[in-house]
């Protein structure tokens, strides 16, 4: 499966309260919480910070001035569509670092747990199962287990189209919120409902995104 190569990687804000997120892993909670639909604010505001109990009012406040701008970044890169958009592990030219993409995956994966009920049904579901099986290699599962010879050669290839499938999750979320405008303000190509889904799926247009 061909890939495109990706632009420059949204910058991660210089200045940031060393009780928040790590940057990486701040990026991939704030894009997590862009691709799952019906979300409140109050529902993932303190997950941005690592100490919850010490965290008083200011520096909540301090923190989500630099949060929302770097949400803001990240919708801006979202609306570029395919190829424009790219996640923060991305650097271009080269192959995502291993070790890069987990952190970014932990911070996604903290914002997919605030919504297990969504994220299930697109796990179970056939037409869009793709999207969360690429980001399954880089999740630490807690225990040793023997990997495929092969392992790291599919790593590199699923991180190779995360950026592209996180298209597909937030044009899906989009659609589950009704959110026709931002749905076509997002600068994909018009797909043939016969080629090849822009999400990376690997599946038929008709069968993948157009059928959600």
């Amino acid at each position: 499966m061909t890939t495109a190569t990706p632009h420059p990687a949204i910058p991660l804000p210089l200045v940031r309260d060393p009780g928040l997120l790590p940057p990486l892993e701040m990026d991939g909670y704030l894009t997590g919480v862009l691709v799952t639909p019906h979300l409140e604010t109050a529902q993932w505001v303190m997950g941005l910070w690592r100490e919850r109990s010490a965290v008083d009012p200011a520096r909540i406040e301090q923190g989500l001035v630099t949060v929302l701008a770097h949400r803001k970044a990240i919708e801006a890169s979202f609306a570029k569509g395919w190829p424009g958009f790219s996640p923060a592990f991305c650097e271009p030219g080269q192959k995502p670092d291993h070790g890069k993409v987990r952190t970014w995956v932990r911070g996604f994966w903290s914002a997919m747990k605030l919504a297990p009920d969504y994220w299930s049904a697109i796990a179970e579901d056939e037409r869009t199962a793709t999207f969360v099986a690429l980001f399954t290699g880089f999740m630490d599962i807690g225990e040793p287990f023997d990997e495929r010879d092969d392992a790291n050669a599919i790593r590199d290839e699923h991180a190779a189209l995360i950026p592209r499938a996180l298209v597909g999750m937030r044009k899906l979320a989009l659609m589950r919120e009704d959110k026709k405008l931002a749905l076509r303000a997002m600068q994909t190509a018009k797909t043939g409902r016969n080629e090849q889904c822009p999400c990376g799926s690997g599946k038929k247009y008709k069968r993948c995104c157009a059928a959600a």
